[in-house]
């Protein structure tokens, strides 16, 4: 154990070299998603505390880096998370790795006709539309056709559409929806590739361009300017088609006996709450690795508004008044919504200590939310301590400092990296 810890305090956490944009052809670097943590994390940790075929639990999965992590390794994954949009990236690009090791040659197949979806680029308006205070409905709508406007009906993709994006980009967005059939959810093979590149371009073409958090927060663009859907859409395409292709070579490689299909089909992808694991069953866990929401740093659902857009989820609401420390929460009265946080996060230390084998290692990345709501509070120290009243010792512990903050975690410069040991 002692040279565990030796070989874990070697480790440069901050990992001051990475960043996703680097890495563009790894599988974690595709879908976006507000405030994940650096993949060597999981990567070092799985590494380092599991053996193979072991079962790695994140309860806050997010966008599945600790399940692609886990699966890159021949660890089984099990991934909670509330969001339902998380989930679904995470199932597109599982599924995608599942279908395309059992058959590589559905990557060919993503050699999209070009000249055909180039056809289906919009000509009908391309100048910006200023938005200002007296901006009706009417008054968009009124680029849009008679037939345009019946289809966004017919797909269910909602009218609110038109304030986040120019006529011409919503239009091939609404001709990539149709043309790729990415209403059917009983569709397999290269469905799974194709929604997430759709998904994954939302914000990327949207006329939103200031920071995430004026999508979360319902912050309309000012000026409707066209990006090419259609573009950024093919152009990610070939993006997922070679990401697969390296996770499935490296993972060729690594792996003379080629377990993925295994360790994928005994993986479980589970939408729920943390607080509530009941579908694992008592110590059978091998490692857990999360991070948590930081108290009123994020608002994870409402981020994915864009997404919702086009794939209505009906919990979209009250889901989002259930996340555990939201950022929504940060006018709130600071005593009730503090203690709300820890009573949250009591539930689910006791659950990951209910799962987790005698013995093995729970690791907690978690950093300090700066808002007004959290001063006078050291939510770290706090929840060490909840997880220590659980039964839980702390082992290895760590400050890292956090590259790229403020598109990250706003006001969260640092994080600690705690592993406890289930006594």
């Amino acid at each position: 154990m002692e040279k565990l810890k030796q070989t874990l305090s070697q480790i440069n956490w901050n990992f001051p070299d990475y960043n996703s944009t680097k890495y563009p052809l790894d599988i974690n670097s595709i879908p976006w998603y507000p405030a994940t943590f650096p993949a060597p994390i999981p990567k070092f940790l799985i590494a380092l505390l599991t053996s193979e075929g072991d079962i790695v639990l994140d309860p806050f999965g997010g966008k599945g880096t600790t399940c692609v992590e886990s699966l890159k390794q021949n660890r089984v994954s099990y991934y909670n998370d509330l969001n339902p949009f998380a989930v679904d990236i995470t199932k597109h690009i599982v599924d995608s790795l599942r279908c395309c090791n059992f058959d590589v040659s559905i990557l060919e197949k993503l050699e999209t006709n070009r000249t055909e979806l180039g056809e289906l680029k919009s000509q009908i308006y391309l100048e910006d539309i200023i938005i200002t205070k007296e901006t009706k409905a009417d008054d968009l709508l009124r680029f849009y056709t008679e037939n345009i406007k019946e289809r966004f009906v017919k797909n269910n993709i909602s009218e609110e559409t038109i304030w986040w994006y120019h006529v011409d980009t919503l239009t091939e967005l609404l001709n990539i929806f149709e043309i790729e059939r990415l209403q059917e959810n009983d569709r397999k093979d290269l469905f799974n590739i194709k929604k997430l590149a759709f998904v994954t371009i939302l914000k990327e073409v949207s006329s939103q361009r200031g920071h995430f958090t004026y999508v979360t927060d319902n912050c309309r663009p000012k000026k409707l300017h066209y990006y090419s859907a259609i573009s950024a859409y093919v152009l990610m395409l070939e993006r997922i088609k070679l990401s697969i292709e390296n996770f499935l070579k490296q993972n060729s490689l690594t792996n003379k006996q080629n377990k993925l299909m295994q360790q994928i089909n005994s993986s479980i992808i589970h939408r729920g709450d943390a607080r509530k694991l009941d579908w694992i069953d008592n110590n059978s866990i091998d490692l857990v690795i999360t991070s948590p929401p930081y108290l009123c740093a994020q608002d994870y659902i409402r981020t994915m508004r864009l997404y919702n857009f086009f794939f209505p989820d009906r919990d979209f609401k009250k889901l989002s008044l259930n996340e555990i420390g939201a950022r929504s929460k940060r006018r709130g009265i600071p005593d009730k919504v503090i203690n709300e946080f820890y009573s949250d996060m009591q539930m689910v230390f006791e659950e990951i200590y209910r799962v987790l084998k005698t013995g093995k290692f729970f690791c907690l990345i978690i950093g300090q939310g700066k808002g007004k709501i959290t001063q006078g509070y050291d939510t770290i120290t706090d929840l060490v301590n909840k997880a220590s009243n659980c039964g839980f010792g702390i082992f290895f512990q760590t400050k890292r400092n956090i590259s790229y903050k403020s598109v990250r975690i706003g006001g969260v410069d640092t994080e600690d990296i705690i592993i406890f040991q289930k006594q």
